[in-house]
């Protein structure tokens, strides 16, 4: 009976150092992997990304854990490490949120006990155009037009280099009366009176002279 005891504790013993050695490496080795990631792998977001964010299967150490985003030129848009909130989460804050472009997170993850694990994974951001707003159309003045045409003819432009010639009017004669007389006969008549008196002085004369001189 004291064999069959000791066979039976020695198969408890046996069992439970087998349990150990098998469990050992889970407790001694424990890997900080990625469980999930915001945005997620190969997603397509359609809003500007304000956080990129990991969450972990164990606790990782502030002290070599990272987070760095790039953009499709390589150029690094925001770098974060272990969320002090939550020791299984590593958060990222670019300065502005990441508009349209292809984006990749490389991470590092250092768990408490100092194993390194490191990974990557990519997103999409496409942001849709906003569309510009419709111009609205401006009428044009309206012109008052005068509902009458002018009653002054327009001049007739000079040409260039011509001097005009001022049109002479003929200045009409003054009439006896002091008036503007308009009539050729008004003209005349004076003439005429004129020249009967001169003829009746020039025969008064002639007789005159062809008279004998009277006897004394």
């Amino acid at each position: 009976m004291m064999l069959h005891f000791l066979s039976r504790r020695t198969a408890v013993l046996i069992l439970a150092a087998s349990f150990a050695i098998l469990t050992l490496p889970a407790i001694v080795l424990a890997h900080a992997e990625l469980k999930t990631a915001s945005p997620a792998a190969k997603s397509t977001v359609t809003e500007p990304v304000e956080v990129i964010s990991g969450r972990y299967t164990e606790a990782m150490k502030a002290d070599g854990s990272s987070l760095i985003v790039k953009d499709a030129a390589g150029a690094t848009v925001a770098k974060g490490t272990v969320d002090p909130a939550d020791e299984k989460r590593m958060v990222a804050t670019p300065a502005t949120p990441l508009d349209s472009g292809v984006y990749a997170v490389a991470w590092t993850a250092v768990a408490t006990d100092g194993h390194v694990e490191r990974g990557k994974w990519t997103f999409t951001v496409a942001v849709a155009a906003t569309p510009s707003p419709t111009p609205i159309p401006t009428a044009a003045p309206t012109v008052a037009l005068s509902a009458q045409p002018s009653a002054l003819p327009s001049a007739a432009p000079t040409p260039v280099g011509v001097t005009p010639v001022p049109s002479i009017v003929p200045t009409p004669a003054p009439s006896a009366t002091g008036g503007t007389s308009g009539s050729a006969g008004d003209v005349v008549l004076p003439i005429v009176v004129a020249l009967i008196v001169l003829g009746a002085g020039a025969v008064y004369l002639l007789t005159r002279r062809n008279r004998p001189p009277d006897a004394t």
